[in-house]
């Protein structure tokens, strides 16, 4: 018969040795909980593209009359980038009725300080002028687009400006105007803004190397990314669609002296979009190929060598509902050639 001390030092044993053997247990149950949802993370259960929208209208492109190249491609590896086979397509919000629509229109030209009874030159399409700063303000109310712009080129004290604003101030006032017209979208103010250097001459505006040239600074305003970390292009690659001129003047109504602005307002809300299939990289070069393309940049020579392949979307320049990827091509730095291909598969845009 085991004595109380035996008892006792082997239920110290079981007691030690259990609690280890539990601790080694805990830890292999978390590391290989942990090591599941990484590989659940990493490696997705496929979901089939859920098209909600049905077939989507092709992407409007504008007209643009050009000749077919001939494209080779030279990229990282010789290897085309990998895409996944389908892609987000995002709501576009747009007013629900042309009444509605000028409302809008007219409250947006208010906040500019124009406030006389617009004209309308066609559908949609509405001028309104302020006559004491000779300023007139261009408004597409159906697009939410407009162009403010002062006759800055036959200004003569705007050539010689007292003291340029810099590149930073330059930002802030445009920020300032578009936050004014309640214009300056959280997509705008969270994207980057890009200054060029500008001089007024007798044909117009011509670009110069640096401030010290300029009287006239451009900012333009491009898009943040959206979620899955892709890029919106426009028509003009080096361009945005939003962008305002700063002049030199002290003169509070000629700071802002041109402001052009074609946004879209996107729903980006995770359970708004739905993804559609896509064409292969593949597929996209053959259509380029092809001739099947848009040249944002036409590109200078007849062959051409592309080096990037990536995908984006492409912001619309007509109304339309959704917001389309696109694959974009660029060649290199002497052809400057940029081409886009829609990208959703022929089967789901019509």
């Amino acid at each position: 018969m085991s004595s109380l001390t035996e008892v006792a030092y082997a239920s110290r044993k079981i007691i030690k040795f259990g609690s280890l053997g539990m601790g080694v247990f805990l830890l292999l149950w978390v590391g290989i909980g942990a090591a599941i949802k990484a590989y659940q993370k990493a490696h997705p259960p496929y979901m089939a593209p859920t098209v909600r929208f049905g077939v989507l209208d092709k992407i409007v492109f504008p007209q643009k009359e050009f000749q077919k190249k001939n494209f080779v491609a030279e990229l990282p590896n010789d290897e085309f980038p990998v895409f996944k086979d389908q892609a987000n397509v995002y709501v576009i919000y747009r007013p629900k009725s042309p009444v509605m629509a000028l409302e809008f229109g007219k409250r947006t030209a208010a906040l500019m300080d124009f406030t006389n009874e617009a004209q309308q030159i066609s559908t949609g399409v509405y001028r309104f002028t302020d006559n004491t700063q000779s300023r007139s303000l261009e408004m597409n109310v159906l697009e939410s687009s407009f162009k403010m712009s002062y006759p800055y080129l036959t200004d003569q004290l705007l050539q010689n400006p007292e003291k340029m604003p810099s590149r930073e101030e330059a930002i802030s006032q445009a920020k300032a105007f578009l936050q004014k017209a309640e214009k300056l979208s959280p997509d705008l103010e969270n994207g980057t803004q890009e200054v060029s250097f500008w001089k007024i001459n007798y044909n117009g505006l011509q670009r110069v190397e640096g401030l010290s040239e300029a009287n006239i600074v451009r900012v333009d305003f491009f898009r943040e990314k959206l979620a899955d970390g892709i890029t919106i292009v426009s028509t003009n690659p080096q361009e945005s669609p939003v962008s305002v001129l700063v002049s030199g003047s002290t003169v509070n109504s000629k700071k802002i002296v041109e402001v052009n602005y074609k946004h879209v307002e996107i729903d980006t809300a995770e359970n708004s979009a739905s993804t559609y299939p896509i064409k292969t990289v593949q597929q996209a070069f053959e259509e380029l190929k092809a001739g099947n393309y848009w040249p944002a940049s036409d590109g200078n020579g007849q062959d051409i060598v592309i080096r990037k392949v990536y995908l984006a979307y492409f912001e619309p320049v007509t109304l339309t509902q959704f917001l389309q990827p696109v694959y974009v091509f660029e060649g290199d730095n002497k052809n400057n050639f940029v081409g886009y291909v829609s990208a959703v598969s022929d089967s789901y845009a019509k």
